[in-house]
C-alpha cells in the first residue's frame, strides 16, 4: 500500500503540466524543478568507476584523499567561481598561459572537485586537439570526439560524451588533431553545442580545457562561450607580461583568476 502511493505521488508529480505549475505558485514548481533534476542525475548510466588505488595514480582528486591541501585549494576556486557567478550551472574555461603549464590536470580536478556533490554533474571538455589529455580519463572505447563533431552534421552529440571514472563526470575528447580548429571553435556548430551541454542539466559545471594561449588562437575564440576564464601559470616558467597577454587574449570581462601550478 505504501509503495502504491508512493509510486503514485512521483506520477503525478512527472505529470504536472509546466503552465499549471506556474499558476500554482513558485514553491510548486521549484519543488518539481528539483525532483526532475535528481532524477536526471539518478538516471546517468553507471561507468566503471576508479579505484582510490587508480585515482592517485591518475592524480585525480577525490574525497578522502591524503594530499588535503590539493583537494581544499580546488574546492575553494569552485567556491570562488560560483559565488561569482550565483549560479551552478557555469562554463569555464581553463587555459595555460604556455605549453606544458597542466591546464589538463587543473580543469579535470576542477571538474571532478565540483563532481563530489552528488546532487550536481560536471562536463570536461578537451578542446585542445594538438595535445589531448582527455583518453586518459575515459573508462570506454573512443570512437568520436569533439573534432567529428564540429565537421560532420550527421554526429550526434550523443556519441561524443564519455563516462570518466568519477561519478557524475562526463568527457568529451578532442577527436584528434586538426589544422583547422580555430575555424570549427569559430562556427554556429561550436556555440550550439555550448549552449545544449549546459542546458541539458540545470546544474552542471562545464570545463572547455583550451590549448595553451601562447602557442595558439583557440583560448581566445573559446572565451566567448565561457563564463569565466582561469588561466594556469607554470609556476616559474612565465613572465609578466605573457600572464597580461593572456589575460587581454580571453578578455578582463571573462577573466576570473590565475592558478600557479608546479
Amino acid at each position: 500500500m505504501e509503495q502504491s502511493k508512493e509510486h503514485s505521488l512521483k506520477q503525478l508529480i512527472e505529470d504536472i503540466d509546466d503552465g499549471l505549475v506556474e499558476t500554482s505558485g513558485s514553491l510548486v514548481k521549484t519543488a518539481v524543478d528539483e525532483h526532475r533534476k535528481k532524477e536526471q542525475i539518478k538516471n546517468m548510466a553507471l561507468p566503471a568507476l576508479w579505484t582510490q588505488d587508480e585515482l592517485y595514480e591518475k592524480k585525480v582528486v577525490f574525497a578522502g584523499m591524503r594530499q588535503r591541501e590539493l583537494l581544499n585549494a580546488l574546492r575553494e576556486i569552485k567556491i570562488k567561481l560560483l559565488q561569482k557567478s550565483k549560479s551552478d550551472n557555469i562554463v569555464v574555461l581553463v587555459a595555460s598561459v604556455s605549453s606544458a603549464g597542466g591546464s589538463s590536470f587543473v580543469g579535470f580536478n576542477l571538474a571532478a572537485t565540483f563532481a563530489l556533490d552528488m546532487h550536481k554533474t560536471a562536463l570536461y571538455v578537451d578542446c585542445n586537439p594538438y595535445g589531448s589529455a582527455a583518453d586518459r580519463y575515459i573508462v570506454t572505447p573512443v570512437e568520436l570526439g569533439l573534432t567529428q563533431y564540429l565537421t560532420d552534421n550527421n554526429v550526434q552529440l550523443k556519441r561524443i560524451i564519455y563516462p570518466s571514472g568519477v561519478e557524475r563526470l562526463r568527457v568529451i575528447p578532442s577527436g584528434g588533431s586538426s589544422e583547422s580548429a580555430a575555424e570549427f571553435f569559430s562556427s554556429k556548430r561550436m556555440e550550439v553545442l555550448v549552449q545544449e551541454i549546459k542546458n541539458r542539466y540545470p546544474d552542471r559545471f562545464i570545463v572547455l580545457d583550451a590549448p595553451a594561449i601562447q602557442q595558439s588562437t583557440e583560448a581566445r575564440i573559446l572565451a566567448q562561450y565561457c563564463d569565466h576564464a582561469v588561466l594556469v601559470v607554470p609556476f616559474g616558467k612565465a613572465v609578466k607580461d605573457e600572464v597580461l597577454s593572456a589575460v587581454d587574449a580571453v578578455g578582463k570581462d571573462k577573466f576570473a583568476g590565475l592558478i600557479f601550478n608546479n
